[in-house]
């Protein structure tokens, strides 16, 4: 004759729950940033281009680490604490002064996003960004970090 169904064990709790459908989620797509270490680079080469149009050797005898930099090479302490360019050529590239912004020169507006005091604002600023901009590129997407 026929099978009857199993008895449960517990009557008052009714039969046990349906066993769950199985499946597998999906594989995660690795994560891959792009636009921060894009900026860092970016970044670089901006200070690596101001310091090349720098050229403190052509100016000054006192420059640091001439003999590894060469042209790159940074200006004495005394005028630049931060490891950088001197003013004058700062102001060439597009250094940030009010007065000229009222006179016109709105670019600068934009260039001095830039451009850096010298390799210590530098390094700052890019330690900075890969802690905070990596984690919110990875987080948000490109399009949400910019």
């Amino acid at each position: 004759m026929g099978k009857r169904p199993p008895i449960p064990p517990d009557i008052e709790n009714g039969p046990p729950p349906p066993a769950r459908p199985h499946f597998r989620p999906p594989i995660p797509v690795p994560w891959v940033a792009w636009l921060v270490p894009l900026i860092l680079a970016a970044n670089f080469v901006t200070f690596a281009t101001t310091m090349y149009v720098n050229d403190c050797p052509a100016r000054s005898d006192e420059c640091l680490l001439f003999d590894v930099l060469g042209r790159l090479s940074f200006q004495p302490i005394k005028e630049n604490m931060l490891l950088g360019p001197s003013i004058p050529t700062l102001r060439k590239l597009g250094a940030l002064e009010r007065r000229l912004v009222e006179e016109g020169e709105r670019w600068r507006l934009i260039s001095c996003i830039w451009l850096h005091g010298g390799f210590l604002h530098l390094m700052a600023n890019m330690i900075s960004l890969m802690c905070i901009g990596m984690r919110l590129e990875q987080e948000f997407g490109f399009s949400k970090t910019l």
